[in-house]
Parts: C-alpha cells; structure tokens; sequence
C-alpha cells in the first residue's frame, strides 16, 4: 500500500467558495481540491459588477454589461441603476481552476466519504483514496455529509432555481438583466441573464421557509415559461440549485471550518450567492493563513475566522427583509411592495442587491420600508418564531435613526 498524500489543507468542494480559497490559500500551502463533478463546471448561473469582476480579475469571463438590474411586479417596475454584468459560469470556474494549478494545488475528482481525527490533523476518505490534512475546509454546500453528521444546521431556507441556457432568434428589443414574478399561486419568479443577443439565461426560482427544497420540482413550471418567452428556443445546457441562507449550531470544528454554502454565508432575504463569496473569499483566506501559521486550529479560532465574515447588524438587517418578504409575496400584488420599497429607496436600491451597507443606510432603509408598507399589514405575515425579533429590531433601528436625526442637528 503507498504511503497516504499529505496535504497542509484539503479543500472538500471546488465550486466558487471553494476554488476561491484555493487560489488564495494554495500561495503559501500545500493544498489538494476534491470535487465529486468535474471540477471546473457548474449548474449555476452568475452576475456581478463592473467594480467588483475588476477587482477580483475575472473580467475574461464577463458576457454582457448593463447600466442597471430592473425588478418589475404587476403594477410596478424599478430599474436599480449600477454597472451590472453577466458571467459565463464554467469560464470563471476555469479560471479560479487554472489559478489554483499554477500555484500548485492539487484537483481531483473525487467524492468527500468522511473523515476521522489523527494526531496533529485529519483522516480524509475519498471515493479514489485516504489523504492527511492539517485542515479541512468544507466548501461542499448545504447539503454536507459533515453538517449532516453533525445535526448543524439551526435553520435554514432556500432560493431554489431552475432553468436553462436558451439559444433563440435575435430578438428587436433585447432582453435586459431582470426579474419578475409570474404571479401565481406558488410565488413563482423569473430570472433573465443575457449572455448575448441570441444566448439567455433563463430560469425560474421559488422561496422555501425552512426547507431546501427540490429544483426538479420547477421543472415543469420552467418549460411553460419557456413555451411562452421563446416557443422556438433551445435549451443548450441545464440549470439547477439553491441559494441556502439561515444558520449553523457551530460554524466550525477542531481543524474543520466551513465556508460559502456549507457555512449559511447568503444573507437571508437576498439571492447574493456567488457575489457573497466575491465579497469575502480574501477575508477568509487571511484569517486561515494566520491560523495555520500560528498552528491554532481549534474550533475557537477558526470559528472567530467565520463569524468574521458576519456583520451582526447587516444580519439583523436581511432577516427583517427576509420576514417582509412574505409579505410582498403573499400580498395580492404580488411583490409590488417590494418593487415600492425599492423605487422609495431610489438610487440607494442598489446596496441592496450589493449587500454593501452602512449603519446609516440600514436605518434610512427601514424607515422608508414602513413608510411604503404599514407594519400592521404585514405583522400578521411573519411567522412567530421571526416576530420578536422584528418587532425588537424596527424599534431598535427607529431609535437609532431618531438619535442620528438630533445629533446631526446638534452638530449643524
């Protein structure tokens, strides 16, 4: 038998968190990537922005650009200015994969079995063999065998998505980046990423409360709207997932630490997904560069690494507008509050999308969300298990927005 590969980090997932931190982390460690697809593709389907794609060097991998996103309802529409773009998916996974080569990680396609401790590190099984790790990061999504084992999850909900890349005729007014509901009785809405005159993204998604639900399950809705946006269109590649949002018992363990889905890293309330890892991929390499230099890799410290890529307040923040949500998509307008708060925020809309917030924001924000929306319409929206802490965060926040209001004042 030959002697078991040693590896200073496994990284179990190569989808963006984890090939990211590959990239990152693969500078200075001895890193080995497994991935039970084919590393480098994706089901998913991405946008981002101008800045951040720049920032990031992904720009090879832009489509389209837009000068604004445009959320309609029945009776509203809000075109949330910003310069938005369009990525081919499996390009910018190829180019985080050919990153991660050259500083000389190791991918395989291989499936994460389980794992047991060892002196100084962990047992890792695979489908293919048995490596050594100092460190495990689980990037293996929501649906982990490690969560699973250990009963992690608090709560969770779910965006769950499922559509196509369209091929079809060029059209006269081209599609723009946007989503829309289908107002109908399972809340169901449309998502359009062009990729060129002849090349969409579409695809339809739905909220799940506490459950992960199933993409097939959209199916059969997603081939209706098809048969009506583009009868004569073909489908060219398949997409499916989830965007999991919600809450861990512990976001990490001894020499294992979780991170992109696997570690409830979406904010609840917004689809952010692959722009959530753009945001902190190099915060958390940091912090695991530091660990592994110092050699603490006790639950402790790595946990303090995952709670740093959590703003308390903007947590506070989504999970109001995840428990409004009901509201807007239980309403007769079907989102029309929502698409009303979005056109009261005016250009402000766009930190929304971004989940780039200050504290000054987030309170200009609330108080112009219950302008638009009485909170006695929507108390009865919310389950009781988010009515508390609503109800203690509108207060907390309104307290907040009246203090800044009189020390301005003070100061002028």
């Amino acid at each position: 038998m030959s002697e078991m590969e040693k590896y200073d980090i496994l990284i179990a997932g190569a989808g963006p968190a984890g090939l990211t931190a590959a990239v990152e982390l693969s500078k200075k460690f001895k890193v080995l990537v497994v991935e039970r697809r084919e590393p480098g593709t994706t089901s998913c389907t991405w946008y981002s922005y101008a800045d951040r794609v720049k920032k990031h060097n992904i720009e090879d991998a832009v489509v389209a650009r837009f000068d604004r996103i445009r959320f309609t309802s029945p009776t509203q529409e809000h075109d949330m200015m910003d310069d938005a773009v369009t990525l081919d998916h499996n390009k910018v996974l190829q180019l985080w994969l050919e990153r991660a080569k050259a500083n000389g990680a190791v991918i395989r396609q291989e499936s994460f079995k389980k794992y047991h401790y060892v002196n100084d590190g962990v047992e890792i099984t695979t489908s293919k063999g048995k490596y050594f790790a100092r460190l495990l990061i689980d990037a293996m999504g929501s649906g982990s065998p490690i969560i699973a084992r250990h009963r992690l999850i608090k709560r969770h909900d779910a965006w769950v998505i499922y559509g196509g890349v369209i091929e079809h005729e060029k059209h006269e007014k081209p599609y723009v980046l946007e989503y829309y509901p289908l107002n109908d009785k399972d809340n169901t809405y449309v998502g359009i990423h062009p990729h060129s005159d002849t090349l969409t993204n579409i695809y339809v998604f739905q909220g799940r409360y506490n459950t992960m639900g199933n993409p097939a399950e959209l199916k059969e809705i997603f081939e209706k709207t098809i048969k009506e946006l583009e009868p004569n269109g073909k489908k060219v590649q398949n997409l499916a997932g989830t965007i999991v949002s919600g809450s861990l018992k512990k976001y990490a363990l001894d020499r294992i630490i979780f991170f992109g889905a696997s570690g409830m890293l979406n904010p609840d309330g917004c689809g952010m997904g692959f722009n959530e890892i753009l945001k902190q991929y190099q915060t958390f390499a940091k912090g695991v560069t530091t660990a592994m230099e110092k050699d603490m890799l006790d639950q402790k410290t790595l946990s303090k690494i995952a709670d740093s890529l959590r703003d308390q307040e903007t947590m506070n923040f989504q999970k109001i507008i995840g428990a409004f949500s009901l509201y807007f998509i239980k309403s007769e307008g079907k989102w029309d509050g929502g698409v009303k708060w979005l056109n009261a925020m005016g250009e402000d809309s766009k930190y929304w999308m971004r989940n780039e917030f200050t504290m000054d924001w987030i309170m200009r924000a609330n108080l112009r969300l219950h302008r638009v929306i009485p909170i006695k319409e929507t108390i009865s929206m919310i389950p009781m298990d988010n009515l508390a802490f609503v109800l203690e965060q509108l207060a907390r926040f309104s307290v907040k927005a009246a203090t800044s209001v009189v020390r301005n004042k003070i100061l002028k």
